[in-house]
């Protein structure tokens, strides 16, 4: 499940609401703390600074590494691979190479984000309908905003996911290595953010809160 921790990795600033009624409160609270952490981002220019935040947070923040805790989980769960077999060292195993391979993925995306001058944060498409807002979202997954606002391919996230597949084959047991097995793993991974794009397309509908 090392593909989990990407979509989680880019924060929006909550906005705030204030209401008479503690439970109310508590309630937005929460609201707010789930649109921070899954919702589409506040639009704005994308500093180098605010590169390299998202980068360290996409890497040691709280939310990439517990989503690798829970995907090695379920990788324990189902015994895949079956080589590293049961047990807390097998399931730190399952954790590193989670890290490890998020770890190459993010570095590689921020490199050459930078590089192309990529801004890889989800926005809202502030379209209308299930079929263009959803359709937008899915093609996200491999396309980027430029300085000019241009929505482009996205060298950078492309990259990422077909590097950091090809360097994990080094460790991957003999059931998940070779051509297919970087193919399934990739296929996951695009998959896989894909489908949190969506989750945030919709997000803001869920929760009653505004398109930003």
């Amino acid at each position: 499940m090392v593909w989990l921790s990407a979509a989680w990795a880019q924060p929006t600033p909550a906005t705030p609401t204030t209401t008479s009624s503690s439970d109310s409160t508590f309630g937005q609270h929460v609201i707010d703390k789930i649109m921070g952490i899954a919702g589409p981002t506040e639009r704005g220019k994308l500093t180098e600074r605010g590169r390299f935040h998202l980068y360290a947070l996409s890497m040691v923040g709280p939310v990439p590494v517990l989503a690798e805790a829970v995907g090695a989980g379920l990788s324990q769960w189902k015994n895949d691979p079956k080589e590293w077999g049961q047990g807390w060292s097998a399931y730190g195993k399952r954790v590193d190479t989670n890290l490890a391979y998020n770890g190459v993925r993010q570095t590689i995306t921020y490199g050459l984000s930078a590089g192309f001058h990529e801004d890889n944060r989800y926005f809202s498409s502030r379209r209308h309908g299930i079929m263009a807002r959803t359709g937008y979202a899915l093609l996200s997954t491999v396309t980027a905003k430029h300085p000019d606002g241009k929505r482009v391919f996205s060298v950078s996230s492309v990259a990422g996911i077909v590097g950091a597949t090809a360097v994990a084959d080094v460790w991957e047991p003999s059931s998940r290595s070779g051509a297919d097995g970087m193919a399934r793993n990739a296929g996951i991974s695009f998959a896989t953010t894909a489908a949190f794009n969506v989750v945030r397309e919709f997000l803001p509908d869920i929760l009653h809160r505004p398109q930003k």
